[in-house]
């Protein structure tokens, strides 16, 4: 029994190795048999790599590793006798390369092993693009090749009445076209000589026509290059010039909104009320009596252009008139008692940069976007002169002793004198780097000279008519003023900075930055924020850019007041009334012109 025992089990034991036996025989070493499995083929498409994917029935493992050409290697193949092992060449390379560009043809391909297995793809394709492509390839079968080298066979008999192909009326022949078009013209045959005089005249008018056409073509090209070019440079400061815009300014029109032009004693609209002609004609006022106070609240509300407000102006000494320039390319005279326009002016095609009386309100000067400025007729609205350089001017003055002159700061940091009667250039004034924002007249020592701001941070004194700056001002810390304003008294001037500080300098002499006056709590940074005065000198006004209104002290530098002016922009521009103690008119981009008191 127990040998019985024992010999079960010796016969269990054999049966088990013998099993283990045949399982590792089974077994293959995939290292050495294959480089890679048989089924799996990457491809390299437009938007990524497509990798075939096939599940071994045997293990159930995912086949994932591409194939990179023929197999690799067997390190235990046959040896020969020149030390070489064989090539395992089951699937060779040009097999490979044209199974591979089936597969990225057709979607499907012969796999590279021994039963030829065939390999789809579903990543990029599908039975019905699979069907099209297979449509696309027999219609291309299909159409007939196009053989180019075979000619048409010319008939072997010409009946001998074919006139329409042989006869008189046939098409001509390529000798018969080629005599017609190299045939000698009348002129070549028998020179100049034997055309008309009518002729050569007509000849030598067309040659000089063509000459005079290609000179005008040649500066036009020119001068439209440099224009592009300036354009360029300024492109963040300028309106685009679009191709279809015109060189010429826009028909001028007026209208008077009044009751009428003048009164019942003959008098014009533009004259002051009664009581203020002695003012008008010049007497002096007495200030010690004239003390001016901080306005309180908005008394009125002047509506009536389409756009926001630019630049507002009061008549000289009365100030009975006020001139506005819109962004809707108009100019308007309000009436102040009768609180109502008097008059409109449309002249300009763009938004209007500046407006200027001269000294006694009889003309004014606009200055728009449209690259144009126009002298009115205050009273009858009348366009009598047109300036323009073709640049965008920015703000205008008059000269103080001469109403014949006024100068412009441009776009191309240029500063232009013109003469108001002849419209002629009188000086230039050329040392800004960038485009002048402001001009003031400052009387020093009897002399009057003119300061100047620009975009360049620099403030320059010129000597009146003199094309080179007398005074320079400029600092590490000084930032740009768009805007200049006099004091009533003329020991000062002050410029708007676009730090949000208003810095004052002092008018002749130095003209030294007076760096203990600042006056600041407002935000005006990127916009062109007008300051003004009181008559009287003690109050400093001011708008900002989120459209409140700023009173300071002259003397403490301290903010008195501030008001919600306008909205939906900057108050841009405010002046003081000249005989009002506390009047004040203020303007915005929302198209409001508000009276204080």
């Amino acid at each position: 029994e127990t040998e019985t025992k024992s010999t079960r089990k010796e016969a269990v034991d054999d049966v088990e190795q013998a099993r283990d036996t045949t399982a590792k025989v089974q077994r293959p070493d995939r290292r050495y048999l294959q480089a890679a499995p048989a089924i799996s083929i990457m491809t390299k498409r437009k938007h990524g790599h497509e990798l075939i994917v096939r599940t071994d029935p045997n293990s159930n493992a995912v086949l994932t590793e591409p194939i990179q050409g023929p197999q690799m290697m067997d390190p235990h193949a046959q040896k020969f006798t020149t030390g070489k092992a064989e090539e395992n060449l089951q699937f060779d390379p040009e097999t490979f390369k044209k199974q591979r560009t089936r597969f990225q043809r057709e979607g499907k391909a012969v796999g590279p092993n021994q039963e030829a297995t065939v390999v789809r793809t579903t990543l990029g394709y599908n039975a019905n693009r699979l069907r099209q492509f297979e449509l696309q390839e027999e219609e291309r079968k299909k159409r007939p090749r196009l053989d180019t080298k075979t000619k048409e066979k010319e008939p072997l008999v010409y009946g001998s009445d074919d006139e329409a192909v042989y006869g008189v009326w046939a098409p001509p022949s390529k000798e018969e076209q080629w005599h017609a078009e190299n045939s000698l013209t009348a002129i070549q045959k028998g020179g100049l000589e034997s055309l008309s005089e009518e002729q050569l005249a007509e000849r030598e008018y067309i040659k000089e026509r063509d000459r005079l056409q290609g000179v005008q073509e040649e500066e036009k090209e020119e001068m439209s290059g440099f224009e592009r070019l300036m354009e360029r440079k300024m492109a963040h400061l300028l309106p685009p010039k679009m191709p279809g815009d015109s060189d010429e300014a826009m028909e001028p029109k007026t209208t008077f909104h009044g009751k009428a032009e003048t009164d019942y004693k003959g008098q014009s609209w533009l004259a002051p009320p009664s009581g203020l002609a002695s003012i008008a004609r010049g007497e002096p006022l007495e200030m010690d009596h004239h003390k001016c106070f901080v306005p309180k609240k908005c008394v009125h509300r002047f509506t009536g252009h389409n756009k926001g407000v630019q630049r507002i102006r009061l008549f000289p000494k009365t100030g009975h008139l006020l001139l506005s320039g819109g962004l809707d390319g108009k100019c308007k005279v309000w009436s102040i008692p009768e609180r109502t326009v008097m008059r409109t002016y449309e002249g300009h095609r763009a938004a209007v940069r500046d407006v200027q009386f001269n000294h006694d309100g009889s003309k004014f000067v606009s200055a728009s976007f449209d690259r144009f400025l126009r002298l009115w007729d205050t009273e009858s609205g009348e366009v009598l002169q047109t300036f323009g350089n073709k640049k965008v001017p920015y703000c205008v003055e008059f000269y103080p002793h001469d109403d014949n002159f006024f100068v412009v700061g441009y776009s191309d940091s240029k500063i232009v004198t013109y003469d108001a009667t002849t419209g002629d250039i009188t000086q230039e004034y050329n040392h800004h780097l960038a485009p002048v924002n402001s001009i003031v007249f400052v009387d020093d020592n009897g002399t009057t000279k003119m300061v100047t701001s620009s975009d360049d941070k620099k403030v320059l004194v010129w000597e009146w008519d003199i094309g080179v700056p007398v005074k320079y001002i400029s600092d590490p810390s000084m930032h740009s003023m768009p805007c200049l304003v006099m004091h009533p008294s003329h020991q000062y001037f002050v410029g708007q900075s676009l730090d949000n500080t208003i810095c004052v300098f002092q008018a002749g002499n130095r003209f030294a930055l007076q760096k203990k006056k600042k006056f600041s709590g407002h935000q005006v940074a990127g916009y062109a924020c007008e300051p003004g005065f009181s008559p009287d000198g003690q109050y400093l006004v001011s708008g900002d850019g989120k459209g409140k209104l700023f009173f300071w002290d002259w003397k403490r530098h301290k903010i008195l007041q501030k008001y919600k002016a306008h909205d939906n922009g900057p108050a841009i521009d405010c002046v003081w009334h000249p005989l009002d103690p506390s009047v004040v008119f203020t303007c915005g981009w929302d198209g409001i012109i508000k009276m204080w008191q």
